[in-house]
């Protein structure tokens, strides 16, 4: 459970604390979905902590809430609720679950390499893949952050680097309850180099494909600690979406990102887009739009009304598809700059996007994942 004891806490990991209670479910023994009574859920889990267990292992992954997926060379690997990570070898027609070492949430993944791969999640658990998701270490939990994070903070400090104490305040309150807070993205730039962040300004770097992870408040201009949803490499800058219409820009030049107010008073929950333009989206159908990479956004008029979770690119139609929590998708034409509505094919809060060959779209959903035309 998130804790709740900053003020705005109660807007902690907003969308995906939504998304993840409405897929609270129990599985019946024929494959279909309860709801689940908080009895039910406390005799299921009873005792378990989800850093102490492995996920449970499912005959079939049918019909279970997936959060995300990416494309791991010609595989694709999803994540999703209680360690729930499964790969498909037939561009997502059929899906085999993978174990995981915790049964912790999982909302994010990154693949730089068909090999490499990230997923993050609840609990500040960062897994790692080297073979393109058929196994699973752990690098990272809450338990550990809370030493080797803070740790890093003190030692510099202790050697004289006093402009961090603040850093280092933060993230002892962020721990103070314990370490269920969760890492939202994580965005790797090549399999060494990769970043990951989550609410009140959590944010942590690697620079040796996970081996050893760092805290990196201190390159983020965000004296307020707003939420970070968000964290994508775009056409070669890199973006981080974040609370109060917070566009966070990396600067090459400093190695720190600078923030960008977009005119948007809500949360951006992504960021995705191409060479030509960037796209952030956030609740009730929110769409900004950048063509100068970052530096001024304008609104889109959007025909969705549910919040956007996710957008993928599709290169042979030059247009962008955008899904909601409501069951929307939507695909936006660049040359036109029109919007036309897709059948997603359910009415699941969706909560990922991913362009297949042959104009198919790859979806997940609170209610598992499906493959649907992008015409």
């Amino acid at each position: 459970m998130l804790h709740m004891t900053h003020s705005g806490a109660a807007r902690v990991g907003l969308l995906l604390a939504a998304l993840v209670a409405a897929g609270l479910t129990v599985h019946t023994a024929a494959g279909q979905e309860a709801p689940a009574t908080a009895a039910a859920v406390a005799q299921k889990d009873a005792f378990v902590d989800p850093l102490d267990a492995p996920a449970i292992m499912h005959a079939s992954v049918a019909g279970r809430p997936v959060m995300a997926l990416s494309r791991a060379g010609t595989r694709l690997v999803a994540v999703g609720m209680r360690g729930l990570i499964a790969v498909s070898d037939d561009d997502g027609k059929h899906w085999a679950q993978v174990a995981a070492p915790v049964r912790s949430d999982l909302v994010a993944l990154s693949f730089p390499t068909a090999a490499d791969g990230w997923a993050v999640g609840h609990d500040g658990v960062v897994l790692h893949t080297a073979d393109g998701g058929k196994t699973w270490s752990r690098q990272l939990d809450g338990r550990m952050a809370a030493i080797s994070l803070t740790d890093y903070y003190k030692q510099k400090i202790a050697h004289g680097e006093t402009a961090l104490q603040p850093y280092l305040d933060q993230l002892l309150l962020n721990y103070k309850a314990g370490p269920s807070l969760p890492l939202l993205s994580v965005w790797f730039g090549d399999a060494q180099h990769g970043i990951a962040v989550g609410p009140f300004g959590t944010a942590i770097a690697t620079d040796d494909g996970g081996k050893t992870w760092r805290p990196m408040l201190e390159r983020i201009d965000n004296p307020q600690f707003l939420h970070l949803n968000a964290v994508r490499g775009v056409a070669g800058g890199v973006y981080i979406a974040g609370e109060k219409g917070t566009v966070f820009r990396l600067d090459e030049a400093s190695g720190k990102f600078a923030p960008v107010q977009t005119g948007y008073a809500g949360s951006f929950f992504g960021i995705a887009g191409n060479a030509r333009a960037l796209y952030a989206y956030g609740l009730r159908g929110t769409i900004y739009r950048s063509t100068d990479r970052g530096l001024t956004w304008a609104p889109l008029k959007s025909p969705l009304h549910g919040a956007v979770t996710s957008a993928a690119f599709i290169a042979s139609r030059a247009a962008i598809v955008f899904v909601t929590s409501s069951g929307e998708a939507a695909r936006y034409d660049e040359s036109a700059g029109t919007f036309q509505s897709l059948n997603a094919g359910r009415t699941a809060a969706l909560t990922g996007v991913l362009a297949l060959d042959g104009e198919a779209l790859a979806l997940t959903s609170l209610e598992g994942a499906s493959v649907v035309s992008a015409r």
